[in-house]
C-alpha cells in the first residue's frame, strides 16, 4: 500500500524513496522496491553502488555500504531497460520519531513559544517526512520529504524539530526525521499480532479484536439494510433541486435564507422529520491565495451509532462540485479525513468565494453540535487564509414526511467502531509496517498517556486491567520487536518520561495513589531492563495539560541523551535518578546517580517528597539536599521505612535538579501494591 505509481514501467519505489529524501549513512542502508521478476537492479549514489535481483514477486532490496554524510546527490536505480533518478538526496542520520499526540504535536501549535524558531528555521539539510495523523487506506499518500524553512517548519513535530535542530548544530551532518505517530494511541497498537500474543492476550482484549473484525461484514450489511429501509418507508432523497436553482452560485438571492449560529445548528430550520438542506458561506480570499490548492474541513464526523449514519453531503466551491462527505465511518479516527475536501486551485479566486454544502438527512439534528468550516493549504506552506466565523446561511430544500412508529423502531443503526487506540497491532499494520527497514540511526518515543488507567478508562491492557503497571513489560517487548524487524540488536531508543498532568480529579493536597506515577515508574523499569534504551525526564515541562505546549526542552534533552550515548560525546544527559536508601534513625537518606557535582533545590526548599512508616500512610516530608543525597524526614513519622518523590498525576512542585540543570525523576523506594 506504500508504493507510488511507477515513473517507469518496471521500477516502483515506496513513497519514502523520493526527491529530497535523507538516506542513512554507514553500512547496510537499504533501498527497495518492485521490478519485473528476475530483473537485475543497479543502485548508485555519489559513487557508491549496490545491486539486487527481483524475486518471483518482483520485490528487491539493495544494500548500500560505506555511505558518508553529504549531499545533495542523485540516487539512480536502473534495470536493463529502465532508469529512475531521484534528486536532492542527502546522506546523514535518520531518526524515527513515534508515539502519540505529544510526538505528533506540531511546532506551530506552540504559539508564541515557537514563533522565533519558525521564523529562523532555514536549514535545507534537516528534512522531515510525516505520516498522516488519521487513518486512511494509505496514510502516506501524497506525503513527501520536506526541507525545513519558515514556510514548512510549523508543520513539523515540535519535539522532532528541536531534537533534529540540536543534532544539526552539534554534528553538522544532514538529519532526517521520520515522524510516524498517532494521537491517543496506546502502546499495544504499535506491536504486531505475534508480539502481543506472546505476552498473553486477555479475554477483554480478544473481545475488542473480535468486535473490530466484525465490522468488515457489519458495515456493508448496514448499508444494505439502510437502503431497504429507505425504500420500504419512502425515505429516499428525491433529488438535488437546489443546485439546479443556483444555490451554489454567488448570484443566488439569499433573502429567503436563514442565518444559523454554526454549521451544525440545524434545529432552528424546522426540519422535523429530515430532508434536504443547504448551508452556504461566503469567504474573501487575498490575491496570494488565487489558484492555490486548498483543503476545506467540514467539521467532526463521528460514527457513534445514534446521531450519524444517515447524513450525506455534497460540497460545492464557486458553483462546482468538489466532493462528498458523510461516508459511513468504519474507523472512528477517520473522522478528520472524511470531513476534508480538496479545493482545486483552478476554482480559487481572489475576493469573494462561495462554499455551499447540500445535506440529506433522516433526522432533524446534525451529526455535530458546534463546529466551523476551516480552510488550510493543500501543501505544507503558509498562506494568508482567513479564520472563518462560525455563522452560516441555511435553507431547506425539501422535507421528508413524518416517520410512522414502525419506521422509527426499525431504522438501521450503524455499527459502532471499537476504540482502536488500544487495538493491538492497529497502528503497527496501518502506519509502521510500510516503513519497516528504512535506514535509521535510532528511535525517539513519546507515548504512555493512553496507557494510564484514568485516561484509558475501562479498556484493559494486553496483560491485565492496570495498563500503567503492565507497561513495564510491554515497552521492552515492543522495543525488542522493532529491533528484530530492523535487524539492529542495539538500535537506540530514547524515551520521554511523562510530565505532570491535571487529568486526575483528585487534588495533590496530600500524598496519594497515581496511575501516572506508576506509568513513569514503568518507564524507568523498562529502560533499566533494556540495553541501549534511555529515559528522558520531563517532569518540569508539564503545564498540567495532557499536551504541554513547551516542547523545546523535551527535544533538546532527547538530543542531549543521543549526543552523549549514540554519538559518545562527554556530557551529562540525565537528571538525578534514585539509586538507594539508608534509614538513619528517624530519617531516610536517598542516594542518587546522575547527581552531577551536587544536587540542587530550585526556588526554595525541596517539595513533593513524602515519607511513610510501617502503616504505609504517606505524609509530606522535609527534604534537604546533601551532595549526591537527600535527607528526608517528618515530625509525624518516628520510624520511617519508605520515601516517595513526585508520586502524583500532577506533581507540579518538583524542584530537585542536578548541577547540570536536569530534573530528578519521580520515584518510590517501596515495592508496595500500587493502589497504596
Amino acid at each position: 500500500m506504500c508504493f507510488v505509481t511507477p515513473l517507469w514501467a518496471a521500477i516502483q519505489l515506496p513513497v519514502f524513496f523520493s526527491n529530497g529524501m535523507v538516506l542513512q549513512r554507514g553500512d547496510g542502508t537499504p533501498v527497495w522496491g518492485q521490478a519485473a521478476p528476475g530483473e537485475t537492479i543497479q543502485v548508485e549514489i555519489n559513487g557508491f553502488t549496490a545491486s539486487a535481483t527481483a524475486d518471483t514477486q518482483g520485490q528487491w532490496t539493495a544494500l548500500l555500504n560505506g555511505l558518508t554524510a553529504g549531499g545533495p546527490y542523485t540516487l539512480t536505480i536502473k534495470t536493463a531497460g529502465d532508469s529512475l533518478s531521484l534528486s536532492d538526496v542527502w546522506i546523514g542520520d535518520v531518526w524515527l520519531c513515534s508515539g502519540q499526540s505529544n510526538m505528533a504535536f506540531l511546532l506551530h501549535d506552540m504559539g508564541d513559544l515557537s514563533k522565533e524558531d519558525i521564523a529562523s528555521a532555514h536549514d535545507p539539510q534537516m528534512r522531515y517526512f510525516t505520516a498522516r495523523t488519521y487513518i486512511t487506506p494509505n496514510p502516506y499518500e501524497n506525503q513527501k520529504w520536506t526541507e525545513t524553512n519558515p514556510q514548512t517548519a510549523g508543520g513539523q513535530s515540535a519535539v522532532a524539530f528541536y531534537f533534529g535542530r540540536e543534532l544539526r548544530d552539534k554534528l553538522h551532518i544532514p538529519i532526517g526525521l521520520l515522524n510516524i505517530s498517532f494521537p491517543g494511541s496506546a502502546i499495544e497498537g504499535w506491536m504486531s499480532t505475534g508480539s502481543y500474543n506472546a505476552l498473553g492476550m486477555t479475554a477483554e482484549m480478544k473481545a475488542l479484536q473480535d468486535a473490530w473484525d466484525i465490522l468488515d461484514t457489519a458495515t456493508p450489511k448496514f448499508l444494505q439494510d439502510l437502503e431497504r429501509w429507505e425504500t420500504q418507508f419512502n425515505r429516499q432523497d428525491t433529488g438535488n433541486k437546489g443546485f439546479a436553482a443556483g444555490w451554489a452560485s454567488s448570484s443566488t438571492d439569499l433573502s429567503a435564507w436563514k442565518k444559523i449560529a454554526n454549521l451544525g445548528d440545524w434545529t432552528s430550520l424546522g426540519l422535523k422529520d429530515g430532508g434536504a438542506l443547504w448551508i452556504r458561506k461566503t469567504v474573501d480570499l487575498p490575491a496570494e491565495v488565487k489558484d492555490k490548492d486548498l483543503i476545506l474541513n467540514i467539521g467532526l464526523l463521528r460514527n457513534d451509532g445514534k446521531e450519524f449514519g444517515n447524513v450525506l453531503g455534497t460540497v460545492y466551491f464557486n458553483n462546482q462540485e468538489i466532493g462528498t462527505i458523510g461516508h459511513i465511518l468504519k474507523h472512528i479516527y477517520s473522522a478528520p479525513d472524511e470531513s476534508n475536501v480538496q479545493i482545486p486551485g483552478s476554482l480559487v479566486t481572489s475576493g469573494e468565494n462561495v462554499i455551499a454544502i447540500r445535506f440529506f438527512t433522516q433526522k432533524q439534528t446534525a451529526p455535530w453540535r458546534k463546529t466551523n468550516l476551516q480552510l488550510r493549504p493543500a501543501e505544507k506552506t503558509k498562506l494568508p487564509l482567513p479564520v472563518l466565523t462560525p455563522e452560516c446561511m441555511a435553507r431547506v430544500e425539501s422535507e421528508l414526511p413524518p416517520q410512522p412508529a414502525e419506521a422509527l423502531a426499525s431504522r438501521p443503526v450503524p455499527p459502532p467502531a471499537p476504540p482502536q487506540v488500544r487495538l493491538p497491532s492497529f497502528f503497527f499494520n496501518s502506519m509502521l509496517k510500510p516503513a519497516i527497514g528504512y535506514g535509521i540511526k535510532g528511535v525517539i518515543w513519546y507515548q504512555g498517556e493512553a496507557n494510564t488507567e484514568n485516561f484509558a478508562g475501562e479498556v484493559p491492557s494486553v496483560l491485565g486491567k492496570n495498563p500503567a503497571f503492565t507497561y513495564r513489560q510491554i515497552l521492552p517487548a515492543m522495543i525488542q520487536e522493532w529491533r528484530q524487524l530492523w535487524k539492529r540488536d542495539n538500535l537506540p531508543f530514547y524515551i520521554v518520561q511523562l510530565p505532570n498532568t491535571n487529568l486526575s480529579t483528585s487534588k495533590n493536597d496530600q500524598p496519594g495513589k497515581s496511575s501516572w506515577a506508576v506509568l513513569r515508574e514503568s518507564q524507568i523499569i523498562a529502560t533499566r531492563s533494556t540495553t541501549h534504551a534511555s529515559l528522558i525526564v520531563t517532569i518540569d515541562t508539564g503545564s498540567g495539560d495532557i499536551h504541554p505546549t513547551n516542547k523545546k526542552p523535551v527535544g533538546q534533552r532527547l538530543a542531549n541523551a543521543a549526543l552523549a550515548q549514540t554519538y559518545e560525546e562527554t556530557r551529562e544527559w540525565s537528571g538525578p535518578m534514585y539509586e538507594s536508601m539508608t534509614i538513619e534513625a528517624n530519617k531516610i537518606r536517598i542516594k542518587f546517580n546522575h547527581a552531577g557535582k551536587q544536587l540542587v533545590a530550585h526556588n526554595g526548599p525541596l517539595k513533593e517528597f513524602s515519607i511513610a512508616g510501617t502503616d504505609r500512610k504517606f505524609v509530606w516530608a522535609e527534604a534537604i539536599p546533601e551532595g549526591d543525597t537527600v535527607v528526608v524526614s517528618s515530625k509525624e513519622i518516628s520510624a520511617p521505612v519508605a520515601v516517595r518523590y513526585g508520586w502524583a498525576d500532577n506533581p507540579s512542585r518538583c524542584n530537585l535538579f542536578n548541577s547540570d540543570n536536569l530534573p530528578a525523576s519521580p520515584f518510590r523506594t517501596d515495592d508496595w501494591p500500587v493502589d497504596n
